[in-house]
């Protein structure tokens, strides 16, 4: 019995370079699907984060405009003491230099919402978002960010000192009497009406205390430059991130 074998023809080597091709074809299609796969997934947690983010900025352009509110009224308390030391006006009428010099002790401090920026920054950081002008604005956010926070430390410690010399000064009994509210703020202490006298008038003991107050009132005035500041590139970022496609 004979056996015959199928004869199998050598392949052109256009049919190699053709498949080549093919499979060389189907390799790319496929790693382009798979990159713009991730590149979507990317862009919609950016999308994500960024709304987050806008959240954020809201949230503290709201606690800015509180904040500064209560720093322009500590302002105008503020010249109201130092007008009273100047003039020497707390010498013949202590019931305005009481009732001023304890309601410094009364603080505002700014407090960022920080939500949104923790979740990018453990999700990778700047290099989710793609749009340069968005990385610079974040960048120039947080700087005034820790301006802020570091101006407002540097006044706490003025107020630490302030509250030391001030108790060489004010008799605590009387501060006592005239506490309007179990928890202070600007409105909560009642005037002095009877004239009451300093613990001292020490000329020296004033000069420190007037120096730590100084400090204070200009440190309020930092504050509230670089919280205006914060306020303008809150207002930009969230525009630019509202605007990208």
């Amino acid at each position: 019995m004979e056996v015959h074998h199928h004869s199998h023809h050598p392949k052109k080597w256009k049919e190699y370079i053709s498949e080549f091709l093919m499979l060389f074809l189907a390799v790319t299609l496929g790693f382009f699907v798979e990159n713009y796969r991730e590149h979507f997934i990317e862009r919609q947690r950016e999308k994500e984060f960024l709304q987050l983010i806008v959240k954020d900025l809201r949230m503290d352009i709201q606690m800015v405009d509180s904040n500064l509110y209560y720093r322009n009224i500590r302002a105008k308390i503020c010249r109201q003491f130092a007008t009273s030391y100047q003039n020497d006006e707390f010498k013949k009428n202590t019931g305005p230099f009481y009732y001023n010099g304890r309601r410094l002790h009364v603080r505002y401090l700014f407090e960022r919402t920080d939500a949104g920026f923790q979740l990018m920054r453990n999700a990778g950081g700047l290099r989710l978002i793609h749009n340069p002008e968005i990385i610079q604005a974040i960048q120039h956010y947080e700087n005034s960010i820790a301006a802020i926070e570091k101006f407002q430390e540097g006044e706490m410690n003025y107020l630490r000192e302030y509250t030391k010399a001030n108790a060489e000064i004010f008799d605590v009994k009387v501060l006592m009497k005239y506490a309007g509210a179990n928890v202070s703020n600007y409105q909560s202490n009642l005037m002095p009406s009877d004239n009451p006298p300093l613990l001292s008038d020490n000329p020296q003991k004033l000069n420190t205390m007037m120096s730590h107050f100084f400090s204070m009132d200009k440190s309020n005035y930092v504050v509230m430059f670089f919280e205006e500041k914060l306020k303008k590139e809150g207002e930009a970022l969230i525009q630019l991130i509202q605007h990208e496609p």
